[in-house]
């Protein structure tokens, strides 16, 4: 009896079993069809092509030739194409001159331009809405706005100086009278690094060729801090919350750490990487490849999340010279097409999140220089 019961229950699942398979050979037979009845793509492809998308999608290395790359939306900050001054808020102003621009900024309708008059000389050239040159200041060799452009500062005794102590910085508002003026007689290598609100982020060394320190400028209440622990700073956020400084630096390499500059506490420290600008909502900051850097761009760039370090996206071409931040999920890039001194250029905006990118500029051989 038991065995007679064990007989009348395999029988139904034998059954199945034979249904089961019918059905597949009739399903095979048939074909795919979607919803209405036409015959639909293999499984097997379409999962194929969701992998490679999705590959494509996560490549973390991604090359760029702006020859071969569609054309997007112009961009939405300063930049420098020849003797112009365009992007961002307010209309093309042309510099006058042939001395070479090396940065620029507006500050609502005014112009600025640092340009580099000899070796060891540069001058700040400010315009108006028209073009007019308003006023020169001689020897400022570096330029910060803030990030919602409401303020600027700018600074003497850095790069293009004579290396002789002593650096000047500057603040000024839109539509306000004279800078307000901080002198630093002691300090040398000078140079800004952030403005958040009437606060001025800047470095300084105690002498020609030593550590710079990280100072906090309260424009406002004309007091200067310095923040000990923010060692050989290289940029701050926007914000002023975070700050990169070089750790390490030898022969051999260097390391870069980010810093949480309110509680002076270190992050994360990179030696893979040499840390530049932070995004304006501090999602990313810039990574270049480690030393002193090349004189006609480097041939990669990288994006790291700014608060763990881990690497978002890296970027290859033949020459890279700047990267600036257009917002927390796109990076301008200075493209040209070959490391030297006559090249043709563009600018290339690139998502972090995709890696994909896009011609923010046309390609042509006049130079080329992304703002402040």
């Amino acid at each position: 009896m038991p065995s007679w019961n064990r007989s009348l229950v395999a029988v139904p699942a034998a059954i199945a079993v034979v249904a089961v398979a019918g059905g597949g050979l009739l399903a095979a037979a048939r074909g795919p069809r979607d919803q209405s009845g036409a015959a639909a793509a293999p499984l097997s492809a379409t999962v194929a092509k969701a992998s490679a998308a999705t590959k494509t999608r996560a490549a973390t290395k991604v090359a760029v030739d702006a020859t071969k790359l569609p054309t997007g939306r112009d961009p939405q900050l300063t930049y420098v194409r020849g003797r112009a001054v365009l992007g961002g808020v307010g209309r093309p102003v042309r510099v006058p001159g042939e001395y070479e621009i090396a940065a620029a900024a507006r500050l609502w309708d005014t112009t600025l331009t640092v340009q580099i008059t000899s070796a060891t000389s540069s001058l700040l050239m400010i315009q108006d809405y028209t073009g007019k040159v308003v006023n020169e200041i001689r020897s400022v060799d570096s330029l910060v706005t803030s990030a919602d452009g409401k303020y600027v500062a700018y600074a003497s005794g850095g790069q293009f100086s004579d290396h002789q102590s002593g650096g000047t910085l500057y603040f000024q508002e839109h539509n306000t009278g004279p800078a307000d003026v901080l002198r630093q007689p002691k300090l040398t290598d000078v140079a800004v690094l952030a403005v958040v609100g009437h606060e001025v982020y800047f470095r300084g060394g105690t002498e020609p060729g030593s550590a710079w320190d990280l100072y906090r400028w309260d424009t406002e209440k004309m007091s200067v801090q310095k923040l000990s622990k923010v060692k050989s700073p290289l940029s701050v956020a926007a914000d002023g919350s975070l700050a990169a400084g070089m750790t390490i630096f030898t022969d051999s390499g260097q390391c870069t750490a980010v810093l949480d500059v309110a509680g002076q506490l270190q992050r994360w420290r990179t030696c893979q990487y040499r840390l530049d600008r932070f995004s304006p909502g501090d999602a990313f900051v810039v990574g270049l490849p480690p030393g002193t850097g090349e004189p006609y761009g480097e041939k990669r760039t990288a994006v790291l999340d700014a608060r763990t370090g881990k690497l978002l996206r890296e970027w290859t071409a033949p020459s890279l010279r700047a990267a600036v931040a257009e917002d927390d999920d796109h990076l301008l890039l200075q493209w040209h097409d070959r490391q030297e001194p006559q090249s043709r250029s563009a600018l290339v905006r690139c998502t972090v999140s995709t890696g994909d990118c896009e011609l923010a500029t046309p390609i042509s051989p006049e130079p080329l220089l992304l703002g402040s």
